[in-house]
């Protein structure tokens, strides 16, 4: 019976107690949000411009984070700011922290949301398992 209740308990989760209406101010707070341009990242941008934090998206793809600021315009009224980069390069990573910190002192939150994904290590892993 214990499992059955653990499988039901985990089908039917309960409500949420806390949720983005529970963020508090965060103006004057500077946010980074990799891969902020698209799904979870872009909602968690969302959620931080709409209370009030100056939000960078860091991405590599240009054309798209640009689509996302300007959607996230509209939705909020608050502008992200794109900040290149590209996590497989380190030249890249390199480059984006340089470029922020000639217009930033301090960063006071960061979301670690983009992942690089290195299909021929994971397979090697799968391989040697």
């Amino acid at each position: 019976m214990g499992n059955t209740s653990s499988v039901v308990a985990q089908m039917f989760p309960p409500k949420p107690t806390w949720g983005v209406e529970n963020i508090p101010d965060l103006s004057g707070k500077v946010t980074i949000v990799t891969g902020g341009n698209t799904g979870i990242g872009k909602e968690t941008a969302k959620a931080l411009l709409s209370h009030g934090a100056k939000v960078y998206i860091a991405s590599r793809t240009v054309e798209k984070t640009k689509a996302a600021i300007e959607d996230l315009k509209q939705a909020t009224g608050r502008e992200a700011i794109f900040l290149q980069l590209d996590l497989s390069d380190l030249v890249s990573v390199k480059k984006a922290a340089e470029v922020f910190l000639r217009h930033e002192s301090m960063l006071h939150i960061l979301f670690n949301n983009a992942c690089v994904c290195l299909l021929d290590f994971a397979s090697s892993l799968t391989r040697e398992l």
